[in-house]
């Protein structure tokens, strides 16, 4: 090799197109338009630009145009060489790296292939284009390094200057020493010998590939994009875009697109490489493909098809993952443990005149190992999973078993979830629907999973490690940023783009930039992203708040019944008399997630206001209990009509169903609500009222509300994370029956306010009311709550004087657990029972435990009576309470035993983490950590 100052660039013959097969066990006919070999022109458009000559290196296998800005790879790679991110480089023919492909007699040969290997290195940011005949081959023994960023990936494409092409040219075939198992069921290759022979398949120069040496290194693939490929070499002889023959676990492939490949896009024959982070867009066929004694493992993929295109090119049959051989072609050997694949179809999938038909997502098959978690499948009309046995003599007379484990699996296909055989194994596959944020996170709530699988690897023998998640998808609600972003092509992912529905109720300014909600939404309806959502008056969703007789109009309601979707990263700011009713048998539809919350408050751009709108009020069919003892409203009958506060239109709620749903609110922020609407009759930041079980709140910040944070008026509605911010009165009030749960909250009082506003009186929690007015029937369960008070809690001299930390009251059952109370002067918790003639003549008691709760208030741990039980609670635990930045408290007394923590039986099946630690955080979590990083109001707990 030697230094080029001036080349004169010759191009040599063109090799023989070579490839590699895209679908195992199909009969694949393609036709591509055109004929006879092309001849390249030695400069062709696009220009690359102006180069320099002066530190090109010659060799053999390369020729340069006259400034060196483009040069060109042919024949055989021979030597170790790099190429560099300042030229062009272009493929001419079959690339071939290394002599590897020869066929091997015995060790020597295995060995002499190994020493004479060369290295390709590509420096990040290259790009390579290829002729129409263009391929890279990196044969066994050799390596290919192409080692781009997030910020300069490495791009291989056709001649042109987009990447909206298909079957523009070949594509990346890598082989391995690794093994590689016959069909049929006939084992390694290599049998009882060292050595091994597998014919590839993609033209004569692919040659072979193979060996018994399961960590063989064939290089470094990473922040690499391989777009327009798969070229046809002949009948049933495509090429993928990425093809891995006989790769071994000491090659490293994450972070690679495959984008509009005519065949697969990645496809393993044999070997053990594992991968991670793949994004496989527009390919016409498969995406994942596996076979041939595949041993290995997957997580993090994104898979979409083609949402333009009508039809499959030939006898294509395009699904997400296509797995092993069928019938007589069986590789029992094929074993793989597959996690957090996203997979999106589209029409290219789902033509039933297609040659092949409509597809599956998935095509597991042919007596196979495989496990699947935490995977969504979308999109495929024809089901989202097709499982095959191996039928090996095509007459059912021998069968040859797959065994498939799905574990977390959700479905949005129109045909259904199975369209064969059921899995082996199943935890939680079920029908859902699904979609994406700007991250493409899955939107719903299913998606978040209570706790992480366990997700055993393949033992390949590359000690490959699963991340352990908790959601199911590619990408983390919660992540700010999908890893895809920023390296991937342009444009490649599409996630769906929403357009402002036309409706009586909704009217906007000229590019529907900003759009006002008034009146009644009477059909369903969604507030799309890239929009400023107004609400102007008080908005209802559905009518279901007016009087019911009997159980024939609570079906009419239910029937009538409207959902309002609000989409991840909107705003909906209200005018001053704004406020948004969800009215029983209706449902809002609100999931957020970590990196685009929804967000609720008034008009001006910040959130340091109080009381300048409404706020949200939810309104259901569960059961609400009258004040006094009086029971429920609905008494001996099914029916029941609460006049509900927070203005003139709200209407009636309440009703028999503990079950019923609202709908879901996750990763919504509320805030400077809380606008009055007559005496005693404000709105909070959220309303629950009569709301069951099978709505969904979490991860809720309610901040500035003039009146309380979260309500409950009756109802079941448990809560999971939720922060509550300088809100003026109370942060959680429940009262009239509410039967529910609740865990991990950080409630703080406004640090910058030296008294409440009006009478408010600013309590953490305010459970039920009292005296006469007490309803016996309210329970619940409070765990890990951390509570910080301020000044405006702490005046004596305001309406209502100082006040503590928690009221529980009127004759209610409440357990809390592992919490904590700091900066209530006048005590941390108050405990009343109910003087029910004000008189002391007719005492109802409260019943209130309390287990490892600290506190740390001026006047006392209890601003009255003591808790009926108490367990590492009261005064004894009144000490200091210190917390740090991600809002743990740092005492050793924070660090407790599980207490066994109860949940109110609800019907709900809730189950509380049993946590061993006081507060909303645990100790020693990294403030970018703590679940309430990333979404809640910027400075809100600062």
């Amino acid at each position: 090799m030697k230094r080029k100052g001036l080349v004169v660039a010759t191009l040599v013959a063109l090799t023989a197109l070579a490839g590699c097969s895209g679908d195992e066990g199909d009969d694949v006919t393609i036709n591509v338009d055109g004929g006879g070999t092309p001849t390249p022109d030695p400069d062709p458009d696009p220009d690359p630009g102006t180069g320099s000559c002066d530190n090109v290196v010659e060799a053999s296998f390369v020729s340069f145009n006259d400034d060196c800005s483009v040069g060109t790879l042919s024949g055989l790679v021979d030597s170790d060489y790099v190429l560099t991110s300042d030229i062009q480089w272009r493929l001419s023919g079959t690339v071939r790296v290394g002599e590897g492909n020869e066929t091997v007699a015995d060790t020597a040969d295995v060995q002499a292939i190994r020493d004479a290997g060369v290295d390709l290195e590509i420096e990040a940011g290259t790009d390579i284009r290829a002729f129409d005949d263009g391929t890279l081959l990196v044969t066994r023994g050799s390596r290919l390094i192409a080692d781009g960023t997030a910020a300069m990936p490495i791009t291989f494409s056709s001649l042109d200057n987009n990447y909206d092409g298909l079957g523009e040219w070949g594509g990346v075939v890598v082989q391995g020493f690794a093994p590689q198992y016959g069909q049929g069921g006939t084992g390694a290759c290599f049998g009882s010998g060292e050595v091994c022979n597998v014919e590839g398949e993609g033209g004569t120069e692919v040659a072979v590939y193979g060996g018994n040496d399961p960590a063989d290194d064939s290089g470094i693939i990473r922040y690499v994009r391989i777009a327009e490929g798969g070229l046809v070499a002949g009948p049933n002889n495509e090429v993928n875009g990425l093809t891995l023959q006989g790769v071994g676990h000491g090659t490293i492939v994450e972070y690679v697109q495959v984008h509009n490949n005519l065949d697969d896009g990645v496809e393993w024959f044999g070997g053990t490489v594992d991968a991670k982070y793949l994004v496989l867009t527009g390919n016409d066929d498969d995406d994942i493909d596996y076979d041939e004694g595949y041993m290995g493992n997957i997580q993090y993929a994104i898979i979409q098809k083609d949402q333009e295109k009508e039809s499959p090119t030939g006898s294509n049959d395009p699904r997400a993952i296509e797995a092993n051989s069928s019938d007589d072609e069986y590789v029992p050997e094929t074993e793989a443990v597959i996690a957090n694949v996203t997979i999106v179809g589209g029409p290219v999938n789902n033509d039933d005149a297609s040659e092949a038909g409509a597809q599956p997502g998935m095509r597991l098959r042919g007596a196979l190992t495989t496990s699947i978690f935490n995977t969504s499948v979308q999109g495929f009309n024809k089901g989202c999973i097709r499982i095959d046995d191996a039928d090996v003599n095509g007459d059912g007379s021998i069968i040859e078993m797959s065994n498939v484990s799905l574990t977390n699996i959700l479905n949005d296909c129109a045909g259904g979830i199975y369209t064969h055989e059921t899995a082996d194994a199943v935890n939680n596959v079920v029908n859902q629907t699904l979609t994406y944020s700007a991250t493409f996170a899955i939107n719903e709530a299913a998606a978040q999973l209570s706790s992480a699988p366990v997700i055993n690897a393949v033992n390949n023998g590359s000690g490959f490690t699963f991340d352990q998640t908790n959601y199911v998808g590619a990408v983390d609600p919660s992540a700010a940023t999908g890893w895809w972003e920023g390296w991937t092509i342009p444009g490649s992912l599409q996630v769906d783009g929403e357009v402002v529905a036309p409706a009586d109720f909704v009217s906007c300014n000229g590019d529907s930039s900003v759009c006002t909600i008034s009146g009644t939404i009477d059909e369903d309806y969604t507030l799309v992203a890239g929009v400023e959502w107004r609400l102007s008056g008080e908005v209802l969703v559905g009518s279901g708040n007016r009087s019911v007789s009997n159980d024939a109009d609570v079906q009419a309601v239910r029937d009538a019944g409207v959902t309002l979707t609000v989409r991840p990263g909107v705003s909906v700011k209200a005018f001053d008399d704004g406020s948004l009713l969800v009215t029983r048998g209706s449902k809002l539809i609100a999931n957020g997630s970590a990196a685009s919350p929804i967000t609720f408050s008034s008009l001006d751009d910040n959130f340091d206001g109080e009381g300048e709108w409404g706020g949200i009020i939810m309104q259901g069919f569960a059961p609400q209990y009258g004040q006094g003892g009086t029971g429920a409203c609905f008494g001996s009958g099914t029916v029941c009509n609460v006049v509900g506060e927070g203005g003139t239109v709200v209407g009636n709620y309440g009703g028999n169903d503990p079950a019923d749903d609202s709908g879901s609110l996750r990763y919504v922020r509320i805030a400077e609500g809380g606008l009055v609407a007559g005496p005693n009759n404000e709105i909070n930041g959220l309303t629950l009222q009569g709301v069951g079980y099978n709505t969904l709140i979490e991860y809720v910040q309610v901040h500035g509300n003039l009146d309380d944070g979260i309500e409950w008026f009756g109802g079941t509605a448990n809560a999971r994370y939720v922060v509550l911010t300088n809100n003026d009165d109370d942060d959680i009030d429940y009262d009239e029956g509410y039967k529910g749960n609740v865990q991990y909250a950080i409630i703080r009082k406004n640090p910058n306010k030296a008294a409440p506003t009006g009478s408010n009186d600013p309590r953490a929690i305010e459970a039920n009311s009292s005296d006469d007015d007490y309803a016996p029937e309210t329970e619940a369960t409070l765990a890990n709550i951390l509570i910080l008070g301020s000044d405006v809690n702490n005046n004596d001299g305001s309406d209502a004087g100082a006040q503590p930390g928690m009221r529980l009251r009127g004759a209610l059952t409440t357990a809390i657990y592992n919490t904590a109370v700091r900066d209530f002067d006048v005590g941390c918790v108050r405990i009343d029972d109910a003087d029910v003639n004000g008189d002391g003549s007719n005492i109802v008691p409260s019943d209130v435990t309390l287990v490892n709760v600290l506190g740390e208030c001026a006047d006392g741990f209890y601003n009255k009576r003591a808790a009926d039980v108490e367990d590492n609670a009261g005064e004894a635990t009144n000490s200091t309470v210190t917390i740090d930045g991600a809002y743990a408290i740092t005492e050793a007394a924070a660090n407790v035993a599980a207490p066994g923590i109860v949940a109110t039986d609800n019907g709900s099946g809730f189950e509380f983490d049993d946590t061993t630690y006081v507060g909303a955080v645990e100790p020693g979590t990294a403030p970018a950590d703590a679940w309430w990083s990333g979404w809640i109001i910027e400075g809100s707990l600062d």
